[in-house]
């Protein structure tokens, strides 16, 4: 059982590194307006992980950590994992990246949006190479990577949280 706290941490690490990295990639690619709520929560929550999960770590050689800080930490690193989980999967609106045109407008995958008087809605689809439609599969193969590793860090975590517990006297 004592082998599984390490292996835990290790993927609740390395989950919350690619959720870190996809959303802030996600978030530079914004062109138009501010970077929706949900990929900035997301990055938050990934950074979060990274912290717990460093945490945790040392917690498993430094006895003055392990008990109820780390068990209040993954708690609240499970729950907020969870929820930026939850919130991605809810704004993604069940899209799919094999119909580019149909993400087009997401707030997500789109990289913003503005209204203009004389075009209607403009989203911002920019790419270097003038291969819009890839550019637009891209961005909602990055988001649907990130809500999918968001539920992974949380399962990562909770693993760890079980496990962390169950081995308290140990």
């Amino acid at each position: 059982m004592q082998i599984i706290a390490p292996i835990a941490r290790s993927f609740q690490l390395l989950f919350s590194i690619v959720v870190l990295g996809l959303s802030i990639t996600l978030a530079r690619q914004q062109y138009f307006g501010k970077v929706p709520a949900e990929t900035g929560y997301a990055a938050f929550t990934g950074a979060l992980g990274i912290v717990v999960a460093l945490i945790g770590i040392a917690a498993l050689w430094v006895s003055s950590l392990s008990g109820i800080i780390v068990w209040v930490l993954d708690g609240v690193t499970s729950l907020a994992l969870l929820i930026a989980g939850i919130i991605y999967a809810v704004a993604l609106k069940g899209v799919s990246c094999s119909d580019p045109v149909g993400a087009w407008d997401n707030k997500i995958i789109s990289g913003g949006c503005i209204h203009d008087d004389y075009y209607g809605k403009i989203c911002s689809d920019r790419s270097d190479s003038g291969d819009h439609l890839g550019t637009i599969r891209s961005r909602c193969k990055r988001a649907e990577a990130d809500c999918a590793f968001m539920f992974l860090a949380f399962a990562a975590c909770a693993c760890a949280l079980v496990a962390s517990f169950l081995t308290r006297n140990k």
